[in-house]
């Protein structure tokens, strides 16, 4: 499922718990590159895709979770371009079926997989070796093609939020207080 990053943002500013009730899973935020930076793969396929994609303005945030159709027959979270996957990207840079997610249940440790892909995944700026497993902890920087994403956990969720809002915008200081975010003069 595909969020608004500004709506989820503002529900959280509002209701901090609510959101926290909501959403128990990991996230990626997927922003739109910076104006000016050209893509890097120029080999990308597509099939019929909408245009689901993310601006500077407003990223899109991608639940990490098994879809409740989902056909995969993977014991993870696929994430992909067609609709067969669990995390659907809709970018002609990201393979059909580009990685997996899985959680060590005994740890609660998250890890991405590349699947073989054309374009590559990318952890925090080194490229991995597909099929083998890449542990994310509380926040990591992935790029699938030339998607570029914030993975998260969602105890990690509520700094990004300050971060963002820090970062692109002009109006009222935002703080975190005990109860979650909250809006300063």
């Amino acid at each position: 499922m595909h969020l608004k990053f500004s709506v989820l943002a503002s529900q959280f500013l509002e209701d901090p718990h609510s959101v926290r009730r909501a959403v128990c899973w990991p996230v990626l935020v997927w922003e739109a590159p910076p104006t000016g930076v050209r893509p890097l793969f120029t080999r990308s396929t597509m099939t019929g895709l909408s245009v689901r994609r993310p601006t500077v303005a407003e990223p899109l945030v991608l639940e990490v979770r098994k879809s409740f159709g989902s056909t995969s027959l993977t014991t993870g979270i696929t994430l992909g371009r067609t609709p067969d996957n669990d995390v659907i990207v809709e970018d002609p840079t990201v393979s059909r079926v580009h990685a997996t997610f899985s959680e060590e249940k005994q740890t609660g440790v998250w890890y991405v997989t590349d699947d073989g892909s054309h374009n590559g995944t990318w952890h925090n700026g080194t490229l991995l070796i597909p099929g083998r497993p890449t542990p994310l902890f509380d926040r990591a920087s992935l790029r699938f093609g030339d998607m570029l994403a914030t993975f998260l956990q969602f105890s990690a969720f509520n700094q990004f939020i300050l971060d963002w809002l820090a970062r692109h915008s002009r109006g009222p200081r935002v703080s975190l207080g005990e109860g979650g975010l909250t809006r300063g003069g």
